[in-house]
């Protein structure tokens, strides 16, 4: 009778851990994928932060050289009378 007892609960905390370690598999796995999604969706972000910096440092600058520009034909002008 002991053995019989020992025997069935062996076979069940046997069928329990592999069904713990199913599921704590599929676990980490969800998990890895979060975390994969989570880091590709940061790193749009950067990339898109990134190119709007670049665009705006972009339209300064060619702000700066027509403002640039404007002045240096107004100042020609104003000096030498010629436009």
């Amino acid at each position: 009778m002991m053995k019989t007892t020992i025997s069935i609960i062996a076979f069940v905390l046997a069928a329990l851990s592999l069904s713990a370690h199913a599921s704590l598999s599929a676990d980490a796995h969800a998990f890895k994928e979060n975390v994969k999604s989570a880091g590709k969706q940061g790193g749009h972000a950067v990339r898109d932060g990134a190119k709007a910096i670049g665009h705006g440092a972009k339209e300064a600058g060619h702000a700066v050289a027509d403002a640039t520009r404007h002045g240096y034909h107004a100042t020609k002008k104003a000096v030498t009378g010629h436009e």
